[in-house]
């Protein structure tokens, strides 16, 4: 791909960020924009207040719920954003009547990251060697803002993408480069409330997708709420275990947030605290669960009936009574609000300038433009992007889990879930300024939609894929009607990898990176920049994450001085070469060839 000079980027979290330093390394393009809604890079790892995430509707089945971007989502208007400023906790505080998540973190006061640092890391900005083995939120943000450092100045905060829309070419063709596609991308100050509009040539979509809580339709649920109001939460409006003081918890979901909110939850609650699950999960470490814990099995009835008191069943029929506080740690929806799906003119009215150099503004007091500057009406003729995401459990039309397939100017980065974020943003990152600076070759589009076709398939024959109605915790997801009933037979895990796939991942992208053309001028020989790539201790760490992390939470409040996994003991100093010790060379072959280290493939 050539022509490619002016990219928009939409968040200056982690992977905005990455994305940024990436592309600059790159020297090939003329504009790089970092629109950015907060005040501060770091995205989720800006601590906020749960004020709207206590508000939500139980259940909660609507991936749009929550999107405050001011155009039509499925027909309805959310409420429009307004301006915001610092408060507590560093966030950003909005009018009552903004009803938007956007704002507010899934973070909680004592998290801890589930990854350690030296694995955490970006390849060329390594954590402070006197933080913890696993840091926690504030020094994670920290390390993010020097991390952006070099790349602070192309980023505009308090800056709202609320439209993006293809710039129709009638004469555009997959393969021609003289008709790619542009893309309009519409922003709000939200400092002052200017609109702007202008044109690029890409777009990176790093929004994150941790905005559109999921609370599932269990049986009876609504009813329950109704008459125990303020007793269930999702994840996303925890805090702290003191709000739990002597109280019977029950907390459902057991990825990463699940295990660490019980976890945390220990010390205060009543014990046991219950932990519901519908099957064993990959974070928990070997050996069974603790002994304040009790492990139930999935939900299948919340009972408001005379017999029971703030009670629910699980599916292997146990009841469990009187219970102060239901948690729900069942995920999130992949949510876009600000793509507009319907088809926009030939005819652009776009700035094609920079909005920091030139724009057209309105008044505050019009109405809130779309990307098109009309309201979306998805009965209306529809993009492809109508589909980018259906149930709001995956996206559709994308490469490698990245790379939009009718649209290749536009990526979506870090939409994997259980993986390692930041070295997985640099490598597609790395992948993607080479591809649209023309140093590596794109893919047939044909090649590509083989590609998703057969990851359908493998994962559905490994029966890792759900329908829309039957998701991770859940029976019911709302849907848009409007959408083909194809998008909805495969939605829920399409984007969840399990080891060693992650690793896999990693070291592909590496490789597909450094097979790029060379160019004098660039770092590295001209190989240009360059991100993570794990060999086979790295590898093998990366399976035993779940008990190191046990590991330096039993340590308790000496945890802190553990800067490194020679800390944790005898255990861990030669760990790999006792793991070494107990495989076959064969076996060992098998993971590292699994998990594409060099050499091994």
């Amino acid at each position: 791909m050539t022509g490619i000079q002016r990219i928009a980027i939409v968040g200056a979290g982690p992977t905005g960020v990455a994305c940024a330093k990436y592309l600059s390394a790159e020297k090939a393009f003329q504009t790089i924009d970092v629109f950015e809604q907060r005040n501060n890079v770091g995205g989720i790892w800006n601590l906020s207040k749960p004020i709207r995430s206590r508000q939500i509707s139980i259940p909660q089945t609507n991936p749009s719920y929550g999107s405050g971007t001011g155009h039509q989502v499925n027909g309805h208007h959310p409420q429009q954003q307004y301006p915001c400023h610092s408060g507590d906790y560093g966030e950003q505080k909005r009018d009552d009547n903004d009803g938007s998540l956007e704002f507010e973190s899934p973070l909680y006061d004592y998290l801890e990251t589930n990854i350690p640092k030296t694995m955490m890391a970006f390849s060329d900005a390594p954590f402070r060697a006197n933080l913890p083995l696993y840091p926690g939120h504030a020094d994670v943000l920290k390390y993010l803002e020097d991390y952006a450092a070099p790349v602070r100045h192309l980023v505009q905060f308090q800056t709202q993408v609320i439209g993006l829309q293809l710039d129709r070419n009638p004469n555009y063709t997959f393969d021609s480069l003289l008709s790619r596609q542009k893309w309009q991308v519409t922003t709000r100050n939200l400092v002052t409330s200017a609109v702007i509009q202008a044109q690029y040539d890409a777009v990176i979509i790093a929004n994150g997708h941790y905005t559109v809580p999921h609370v599932p339709d269990i049986p009876g649920i609504a009813a329950w709420n109704e008459k125990y109001p303020n007793t269930i939460i999702h994840s996303k409006a925890y805090r702290r275990p003191e709000d739990f003081k002597d109280k019977r918890v029950l907390v459902i979901g057991n990825s990463a947030s699940g295990l660490d909110i019980a976890a945390q939850l220990a010390a205060d609650a009543q014990s046991p605290v219950y932990l519901a699950s519908r099957s064993a999960s990959q974070l928990a470490p070997s050996g069974g669960g603790p002994q304040w814990r009790k492990d139930v099995t999935e939900i299948e009835e919340f009972l408001i009936d005379e017999k029971h008191r703030r009670s629910v069943r699980s599916k292997d029929g146990q009841v469990i009574d009187n219970l102060d506080a239901i948690i729900f740690a069942t995920g999130y929806f992949y949510s876009f609000p600000f793509i507009s799906t319907s088809k926009s003119s030939s005819n652009s009215t776009s700035n094609a300038e920079s909005p920091t150099r030139s724009a057209t503004s309105t008044d505050s007091n019009s109405p809130s433009p779309t990307a098109a500057g009309s309201n979306v009406d998805l009965s209306a003729q529809q993009s492809p992007l109508a589909h980018l995401t259906t149930s709001g459990l995956r996206t559709h039309d994308v490469y490698k889990h990245f790379l939009h397939i009718e649209y290749p100017n536009l990526a979506l980065p870090v939409l994997n879930l259980k993986i390692v974020p930041f070295p997985l943003s640099e490598n597609q990152a790395a992948v993607i300024a080479r591809l649209w600076s023309g140093r590596l070759d794109l893919p047939s589009q044909a090649d590509m939609r083989q590609w998703e076709a057969e990851e359908e398939q493998r994962l559905l024959k490994a029966h890792r894929l759900r329908s829309a109605p039957n998701t991770a915790s859940g029976d019911s997801v709302a849907v848009n009607s409007d959408a083909a009933a194809q998008d909805l037979k495969y939605e829920g895990g399409f984007h969840t990898l399990m080891y060693p796939e992650d690793a896999a991942q990693i070291n592909t992208l590496y490789e597909w990176a450094a097979s790029a053309r060379r160019n004098d001028g660039l770092e590295n020989d001209g190989q240009g920049k360059l991100g993570t790539r794990w060999d086979e201790r790295q590898v093998w760490l990366r399976g035993q994450f779940p008990n190191l992390k046990a590991a330096f939470v039993a340590k308790g409040e000496a945890r802190t001085n553990i800067t490194s996994l020679e800390g944790l003991g005898e255990d861990w100093k030669d760990g790999f070469e006792k793991w070494k010790a107990s495989k076959t060379v064969e076996e060992q072959q098998d993971l590292f060839t699994r998990a594409a280290v060099l050499g091994r493939t």
